[in-house]
């Protein structure tokens, strides 16, 4: 079963990479050929570079822990690449991160 502080850095991450992507899209780039600041999308691409690494060791951090499918996976990834994806993929993280952990059912029932 994963664990819920490693679903919950991956969604906080995804979270992070989406805006940071499309604060790339919809405000840096327009920003450098409209009116002529490429130094918008030097910075908010580097921000958003650091923040898909982040998401990227997030993943495998809790994949590695176990309990993903290769769909949710795939899912996952791909919506890191897609503008708004991240929406997308928000309420299967939320959903995978209230799931109880094992060690916790056991606990209660006692």
């Amino acid at each position: 079963m994963p664990d819920r502080t490693l679903i919950r850095r991956l969604r906080l991450a995804s979270l992070l990479e989406g805006f940071t992507l499309l604060l790339l899209l919809f405000v840096a780039v327009p920003a450098k050929h409209l009116f002529g600041h490429p130094m918008a999308v030097r910075v908010i691409g580097s921000v958003h570079g650091l923040c898909f690494l982040l998401f990227l060791w997030s993943l495998v951090a809790a994949v590695s822990a176990g309990g993903w499918s290769r769909g949710e996976i795939f899912r996952i990834l791909l919506g890191s690449f897609l503008p708004f994806g991240v929406f997308v993929n928000a309420p299967l993280l939320k959903r995978k991160e209230l799931i109880p952990e094992v060690s916790e059912l056991g606990e209660e029932e006692r």
